[in-house]
């Protein structure tokens, strides 16, 4: 029982982390169209992408994981405060205004949170000895017992004399052994397989959500009187949203091989692979599709903190990268608006900083000693 509490209390600080950072960003930017599960969505992709610099500097400074978690505490605490300070006006205007959005989406709304919860239900039954889950866990694991950062390997204890750019510079599993540092007595295989497999499963939902609003915007009828719920502005992207998500969600309940983003997102939710594939991913073509109709304000912001965020999830940030670029400059190209390359260049900037670092390591260029 001691163990369950802990986990709900992780899962409840970490999404009101997410909440309080998106919101802060929100408000930074001026955004009137408030929403939750988007302040949520944002909070998240910018966490990791912070989490991520903080990370890394304390692996090459061969910082304790006790600082590294002193940092995040003070961190979070501060997201917290200024959270509740700029967004609760928004909160309570979302929850007042909670029973009419309810209706823009229908009886669709339903169906697209019972598929969410069978999706949660399941990642924390399911049993998984692989492996990678092995090595997820034992390195968040090694990480807390040993109070460092990339310095022994999980695998078999032994003294690591230079980081290895494939897991060095993707600091995901530490955030694992932060969480378990700063609640006490919360098992790293609880954070990780449990807590951050539920997150993952609820923000991989909202990315697919995400897209589908990019998708289906709406398409508002001025000057017409509204007779109906149907024709309020609103209902039709919301409600193919919907419709978008759980006809995902089929088809990879559907999947039955490791080819398919279902096996990820069920199976191994709890790793970076999966995230790329399953988050970052989805929430990348919402931005190009955003980009394409032009109905988003703020694309190249958001896109550059999902990049950010890929880079601390797995090295195959690479494909978020070159996915975007491969939907984007067309667009750009297409349109001759080329004063949006230099952001668009910006916001990939993080994903071109680690293939570079990476290959610098790779050959010997850079030499990053975790014993000195």
């Amino acid at each position: 029982m001691k163990i369950l509490l802990l986990a709900a209390a992780s899962l409840v600080v970490q999404m009101l982390v997410f909440l309080c950072l998106g919101s802060v960003v929100m408000k930074v930017r001026g955004k009137d169209d408030y929403s939750l599960s988007h302040g949520v969505w944002i909070g998240y992709f910018v966490y990791f992408g912070i989490f991520e610099v903080v990370c890394l500097a304390c692996e090459v400074a061969l910082l304790p994981l006790r600082t590294l978690a002193l940092i995040m505490a003070v961190f979070m605490g501060g997201v917290i405060l200024l959270g509740f300070f700029f967004g609760y006006r928004s909160w309570i205007g979302s929850m007042n205004s909670l029973r009419h959005r309810m209706q823009l989406h229908g009886f669709l709304l339903i169906v697209m949170l019972l598929t969410l919860a069978a999706s949660v239900v399941f990642v924390l039954c399911y049993f998984d000895a692989s492996a990678d889950s092995g090595w997820y866990v034992g390195e968040a694991s090694t990480a807390l017992a040993t109070n460092t950062i990339g310095r022994f390997d999980p695998s078999t204890g032994e003294r690591i004399l230079r980081l290895k750019s494939r897991y060095a510079l993707n600091c995901f599993p530490y955030h694992n052994a932060v969480m378990s540092s700063l609640i006490g007595g919360l098992p790293v295989v609880v954070s990780s397989r449990s807590v951050m497999s539920v997150i993952n499963v609820i923000m991989s939902f909202i990315s697919v959500y995400e897209l589908g609003r990019a998708l289906f915007p709406d398409n508002e009828r001025r000057g017409v009187k509204i007779r109906s719920i149907r024709e309020r502005p609103g209902v039709y992207s919301r409600r193919r949203a919907d419709l978008f998500v759980v006809m995902v969600f089929a088809l990879n309940v559907l999947s039955s091989t490791i080819y398919m983003p279902g096996i990820f997102l069920f199976t191994r939710s709890y790793e970076g692979k999966s995230l790329i594939v399953n988050v970052a991913v989805p929430a990348a073509l919402a931005i190009c599709a955003s980009l394409w109709r032009e109905t988003s304000e703020t694309p190249m912001r958001d896109l550059f903190w999902i990049m950010a965020s890929s880079v601390c999830f797995s090295a195959s940030s690479i494909m978020v990268l070159a996915l975007s670029l491969m939907a984007i400059l067309p667009v750009i190209a297409i349109r001759g608006k080329w004063n949006r390359l230099p952001a668009l260049l910006l916001a990939c900037a993080p994903v071109f900083a680690w293939g570079v670092t990476y290959y610098l390591i790779q050959h010997g260029v850079i030499i990053l000693r975790t014993w000195r």
